[in-house]
């Protein structure tokens, strides 16, 4: 008999088979018995889908935190006003989240100010109002009818109100991840989502008073639960007694989890035929299992001996005496992949070696570490075993100031999320404190969960320690406090090096006052100079610690920008241009002057062998494009 059909009769006949008959045997007493068995089985089905509601509440709550973060939100919040980076951040989330059906953020007139209807009126603001902050709650405020239901979730920020809704209906509804699964005993059974206004969901669509299903005193039980409890209540509904399992789900989320099922007649049925039937099925299944198992796995016992002696360290190992069956196929096509593996495993450990970089790979379903063989030219650590818990990646000896931030980092490397180049300082060989930056990538399977993360550990200490160096020997411009040009200059040299190493974009911006002579020519030189130092405060508090600046010159100003992918130069150019246009009192001539400035902006992406002098020469031709179309704006080589 083929392998393939032995396996299939093996799965139909001695587990599928005896299952299906013990569950329907197994259903039907409960349903004719209504014993505390059943009892049971509808408080864990509640605690079940507790547990999904739970995650369900938590990701509103997730999405409320990450949209609050933005710094569009965030300023348009505070104003009260439009903002079209609010706007688009508010619509490329909801693209990336299909649950979400609309997300809105109104200022204290009812205005939606950014999202979906920007620029209209919101109807239902006074409702919404008088709903608590991150609660999750059905929206009976303005679905009036099943098909437009929906739910929502709500924070005031700043002086905004903002709005996340999630559709109940198609296949993205909220609920219906919950209760798609809902029939737990029998046909009759059902899961109720009920919010603390007495709304409920059985996922598709919501409808008004549950305690028009359950009766005013099974809803007055429901509200009097403290969060994570549940109760076992009977009651009738439908000419049916029903029994019904509640749980609050997350305390001051208003979010309970019904699991109900209809009671039907109690039987006293004899147990014995069900307990013989039971015990004859497990002894069948038992031989057959002991026979069919030694037919079907020796074969893969085979195969997994020959991955332990690879593993081991044996690279010839290969399975031998192969059968004209699968499993010979699947022996053959076996052997050819692990010869693949050993030719390109040795092209990769060579290629390792050489370099002075470390890889390291943390596989997650044997939670096990593999550092290359460099590692031990670089660190003294020795691991007990493979096993995380004995590995570098835990019992590094990281310096006192990076400590607490390496570990919350790992613990996000744990849930599969990618270094893009995080620095620390680690111990080394010879007991001192290095600087490594660390890069990873995390695998997942199909489902997407992460199933391993690689990773590469750089040495970049002699450009962070060079960068320390310039930063304390830096000569600063007497009149402004910035740097002077020599030092600027230094250290942007050095910041295109560590650019290299990080993989990551800098940007320079060229800002030159606009009409500068007019302050010195119709006020005085006194004057030009509070300009100049006006213009140096604005510059130096946009891009601390995310770059610095310098005095290049007369009314030349010069912005570094590091991680300038994620840290938007042209962001911060309109910040400045618009800090100085609202301009500042001048104290020697008792008169208000407004500033305009003219900013150039160059990029290095990928190119790290550019010379500063060219960087710069070329954010000063962008700074001049702008002088000829009208100043006081910024523009882009």
């Amino acid at each position: 008999m083929k392998v393939r059909t032995l396996i299939m009769t093996a799965a139909i006949f001695f587990a599928i088979v005896p299952m299906l008959i013990y569950i329907i045997l197994n259903v039907n007493f409960i349903s004719r018995s209504g014993d505390e068995s059943f009892r049971s089985q509808i408080i864990a089905e509640a605690k079940s889908e507790s547990s999904a509601l739970n995650i369900i509440i938590e990701n509103a709550k997730s999405n409320l935190s990450v949209i609050e973060s933005s710094a569009g939100v965030r300023l348009a919040s505070q104003n009260g006003d439009e903002n079209a980076q609010a706007d688009d951040f508010l619509n490329n989330f909801m693209n990336e989240n299909p649950m979400i059906s609309a997300a809105r953020l109104i200022n204290q007139s009812g205005r939606v100010i950014a999202g979906t209807d920007k620029g209209q009126e919101f109807a239902s603001f006074e409702g919404y109002k008088t709903s608590p902050d991150n609660v999750l709650v059905f929206d009976a405020v303005s679905s009036d009818s099943q098909q437009n239901s929906t739910m929502f979730i709500k924070k005031n920020v700043g002086n905004c109100m903002l709005v996340i809704s999630y559709g109940l209906t198609g296949s993205n509804s909220i609920i219906s991840r919950v209760t798609s699964n809902s029939k737990f005993i029998n046909s009759d059974s059902r899961i109720i989502i009920v919010d603390k206004n007495g709304n409920y969901s059985l996922g598709n669509g919501f409808n008004k008073n549950i305690s028009t299903v359950v009766g005013d005193n099974i809803y007055a039980q429901m509200l009097a639960l403290t969060d994570g409890n549940s109760d076992i209540v009977q009651y009738t509904s439908d000419g049916k007694n029903w029994h019904a399992s509640m749980i609050n789900v997350g305390g001051t989320s208003g979010l309970y989890a019904i699991a109900t099922c209809p009671e039907t007649n109690v039987s006293n049925g004899s147990y014995a035929s069900l307990i013989v039937a039971g015990i004859i099925l497990s002894i069948i299944a038992v031989v057959a299992a002991i026979v069919v198992s030694g037919a079907v796995t020796s074969p893969l016992k085979k195969i997994q001996e020959t991955l332990a002696y690879i593993r081991n360290g044996d690279h010839e190992a290969r399975i031998g005496n192969v059968a004209n069956n699968e499993y010979g196929q699947l022996s053959r096509a076996f052997n050819n992949v692990v010869d693949e593996i050993v030719v390109s495993e040795d092209r990769y450990k060579n290629i390792s070696e050489m370099s002075d970089n470390i890889i390291f790979e943390w596989n997650f379903k044997t939670n096990e570490v593999m550092f290359s063989n460099n590692f031990n030219k670089k660190f003294s650590f020795r691991a007990a075993s493979d096993h995380f818990g004995d590995s570098f990646l835990l019992k590094a000896k990281i310096h006192p100031d990076d400590a607490d931030r390496y570990r919350r980092d790992l613990d996000q490397l744990e849930k599969g999320v990618s270094f893009s180049g995080n620095e620390y300082r680690i111990k080394n060989i010879y007991g001192d404190f290095i600087w490594i930056l660390m890069r990873t990538e995390a695998l997942k399977d199909k489902e997407g969960k992460p199933v391993k993360v690689v990773g590469v550990m750089v040495d970049i200490d002699r450009a962070k320690k060079s960068e320390q160096q310039l930063t304390e020997r830096a000569s600063f411009d007497a009149l402004t406090g910035l740097y002077n040009r020599e030092t600027i200059e230094n250290q942007i040299n050095n910041e295109i090096s560590l650019s290299e190493v990080r993989k990551s974009e800098m940007a320079v911006l060229f800002v030159d006052v606009d009409d500068f002579k007019h302050f010195n020519d119709n006020y005085s030189h006194a004057t030009g100079d509070e300009v100049l130092k006006f213009v140096a405060g604005a510059i130096k508090s946009e891009v601390e610690n995310i770059g610095f600046a310098g005095r290049y010159g007369g009314d030349e100003f010069i912005v570094l920008v590091r991680n300038a992918e994620t840290n938007n130069p042209a962001g911060i150019a309109e910040r400045i241009i618009s800090k100085l246009s609202g301009g500042f009192d001048a104290q020697d001539v008792d008169a208000h002057l407004n500033i305009s400035v003219s900013i150039g902006i160059a990029l290095i992406k990928d190119d790290y062998n550019t010379r500063v002098e060219y960087l710069i020469g070329k954010a000063d031709d962008a700074m001049y494009s702008v002088k000829k179309s009208g100043k006081s704006n910024y523009a882009f080589i």
